[in-house]
Parts: C-alpha cells; structure tokens; sequence
C-alpha cells in the first residue's frame, strides 16, 4: 500500500487529440519531442513532412511505419510485430528508443483491427456478400475485448503516448442530445477517452489558425490535468510545452 505522496508519474504525455480532416492534428503530433514513432494508419503523414521540411533534424528522428496498405502482412500484424519485437523489449532493457509514439488514426486502426478479426476466425457464421464477409455482433464484442487490452498496454509504455482521431456524431435517441467524440469502429469509442490524462478537440478557426479546446462543452468531450492550460490553448508542441 502506498501513501499518495508517494504515488510519482513519469512525466510522459498521453493525448487524445480528435477533429476534422485539417484541423493540425498530424503536425501537432510530429512536433513533440523525437525520436518518433509515427505509426501511420491514414496514410496522410505527408502533410506533417511538408510542414517540417525546414527542420532536418525533425524529419530524420521521426521514424514513420506506413499501416495503411496491406502488403505481405496485415496491418495488425505489423503492429503486433512492432510492439512484440521491438516497444516490449526496449522496455523490459529500461531504455526507450522512442520519445514519443504516434497512432494516427484511431479511427482508421479501430477498421484495421475488426478486419483482422474477421479475417482470423473464417469459422463464424456471418452475412456474406459479393465483399466477402461482413462483421457480426460477436466481432463487435472481441473488437471492444481486445481495445480494453491493446489501449492500456500502449498507453503504459513511458514515453509520450499521441493517439489521434476523426470525429463521430451520433444523437441519443432518448435525450435527443448530439454526442461527439473520436470516431471508431464498435462501441469502445464511448470508453476510449477514460484512458487519457488528456482529451483535446482540434480544430481550425475562420482565420485558418490551429487550436486545440481543452475543457468540455455542451457540443465536445474533452479534458485536461495540465494546470493552467487554457481553453482553447494554439495546437502547437511550444505553447503546451510552457505548462508542462
């Protein structure tokens, strides 16, 4: 048993960051501290090596794993392979290659992983159509399963931990009330946020500035630890480095 004086962090960020196409999502992500691990399951990180082709130093201690295509394995098994081979046993040797992990998107990782759980138990009894296979409701519920296993286990490695994802919205058929939030496959997205020390909603104003909104409203689910960061704080490592 410890006292709560006693209970230390290691310092390291864990970020929930959600918003539109273009709200800066990826280059915010690419700003904190290297070496990167961009794990790209969008497809779109060129955006952020656009935005850093000045910075040389950036660019070359970023290390980018492009998900998003099937090649000879699934994504899910490059990232299994990732996190096996190369996260567990840095961190078992207590040294951290990376700084900072980056899973770009939540979204698009959530369809990786429910195909992967089709594609693996060709034995259950689904619809099938002229596109193969379609999810059932017992792929839903390994799919939430597995999601309360994979987001602890890489949100406890000591290193800043950015996920990032596109907005869903969806009307309560009860209250009527719009819910926002980080748009996924399954249910778990409703969960997703309860594992972040931070839950930022990015978006872009009418002058095209960057901004990340950091405490809940009546239309976003958002949250922060960090005191004195205000709401809405500039979507740049730089200013949010200033409250750390």
């Amino acid at each position: 048993m410890a006292k709560l004086s006693e209970i230390k962090t290691d310092g390291a960020l864990k970020i929930l960051i959600y918003g539109k196409a273009g709200s800066g999502k990826s280059c915010f992500a690419a700003g904190l501290p290297y070496p990167t691990l961009y794990l790209d399951f969008d497809g779109k990180v060129d955006s952020a090596a656009l935005y850093y082709k000045s910075d040389a130093a950036r660019l070359e201690n970023i290390d980018v794993r492009n998900l998003s295509k099937t090649m000879v394995d699934s994504p899910i098994t490059q990232f299994e392979q990732i996190f096996s081979q190369e996260l567990i046993p840095d961190l078992k040797a207590g040294k951290m290659k990376y700084k900072t992990i980056v899973l770009d998107s939540i979204t698009t990782f959530s369809n990786a992983v429910l195909n992967h759980i089709v594609a693996t138990n060709p034995g259950v009894n689904r619809t099938k159509t002229a596109q193969g296979q379609q999810p059932g409701m017992q792929d839903f519920g390994i799919l939430k399963r597995e999601f309360g296993k994979i987001i602890p286990n890489i949100l406890s490695l000591p290193c800043n931990v950015i996920m990032l994802g596109h907005i869903s919205q969806e009307k309560d058929e009860i209250t009527g009330q719009i819910i926002r939030g980080p748009l996924m496959d399954g249910s778990f997205s409703q969960q997703l946020p309860i594992y972040f020390k931070e839950v930022h909603h990015a978006y872009r104003d009418e002058k095209g500035a960057h901004w990340a909104q950091t405490q809940s409203d009546f239309k976003f689910e958002c949250r922060s630890q960090i005191p004195g960061l205000p709401n809405p704080m500039k979507l740049n490592y730089a200013e949010l480095e200033k409250y750390l």
